[in-house]
């Protein structure tokens, strides 16, 4: 039978009173989520993974699908299907390995790579939390930030890839956004991202949430992705959107807010 009130398992990764909970039963971080894969493809090395061994170009949205669902599932879910989970993963990522044109390795198990693609997850939720709910403070983002890496311990990551803590976290960010070249596959999935080609769905509904995407981006990796600055109009949409988020998403019952990913997950389960 399921429960009334879907919460974590009593033994996952995060439990109901974590702060990764707190925020990843509400939808509002959906919003980010194709700047955070974006990002990811900001690198060069990941880049070259997902266009080679990916269906992000065919099947962008299955494969967010299933990204969210295995990272839910990490997060929440029972041990014995955490475990399930990282050990697909890993069986998964061990084919994709490969040569870049530039003549450089990649490996979807280095744990640089895995830690940068972790990252750009935590920091998209504090970018689309700050933006559009805006009741975060320091010590809030320090703790959700100490959560996050207990998840990445979880993927074997070493501590040795790890920051510290919140300031180093930002540095580490600051740093990949002020180096980050971007390569012509990740313009190839930047493109199936904002433009995917649904047959039953025109490009043209996607144009508000591509808004929101390019300004979440940061402005030196937008350029090197050949998009534009907002004009003023497209602006003004996405600035309105962020007051009436801000002044209502934080006042509404939670059966309002709840990630329907993170439902289908501990559905599974109960």
């Amino acid at each position: 039978m399921v429960k009334s009130v879907l919460r974590p398992d009593d033994e996952a990764l995060f439990s109901a009173s974590s702060l990764s909970w707190q925020v990843n039963r509400n939808w509002f971080p959906l919003l980010g989520g194709a700047r955070a894969a974006i990002l990811q493809v900001c690198d060069p090395l990941v880049a070259a993974g997902v266009a080679s061994y990916s269906t992000f170009r065919t099947d962008p949205f299955g494969r967010l699908d299933r990204t969210l669902d295995a990272m839910l599932t990490i997060s929440f879910a029972s041990p014995e299907r955490r475990d399930e989970m990282l050990e697909r993963l890993r069986r998964g990522h061990a084919r994709v390995v490969g040569t870049t044109e530039a003549g450089d390795r990649y490996d979807a198990n280095d744990p640089e790579l895995q830690y940068w693609v972790l990252a750009t997850l935590v920091d998209t939720t504090f970018e689309v939390e700050r933006r559009y709910v805006g009741v975060m403070s320091r010590s809030d983002r320090e703790r959700f930030f100490q959560e996050s890496k207990l998840l990445a311990r979880a993927f074997g990551i070493a501590e040795e890839h790890i920051p510290a803590d919140l300031d180093a976290f930002r540095s580490y960010m600051a740093h990949k956004f002020a180096t980050l070249e971007p390569s012509d596959a990740t313009r190839q999935v930047t493109r199936a991202l904002m433009r995917p080609g649904l047959r039953w769905v025109p490009d043209q509904s996607f144009v508000p949430l591509n808004w929101v995407t390019a300004e979440l981006l940061p402005s030196r990796l937008r350029g090197k992705l050949g998009g534009e600055d907002l004009n003023s109009a497209e602006l003004a949409a996405v600035r309105s959107a962020r007051l009436m988020a801000r002044s209502t998403l934080p006042r509404l019952h939670h059966a309002l807010t709840t990630n329907p990913w993170s439902t289908r997950v501990l559905r599974a389960a109960a």
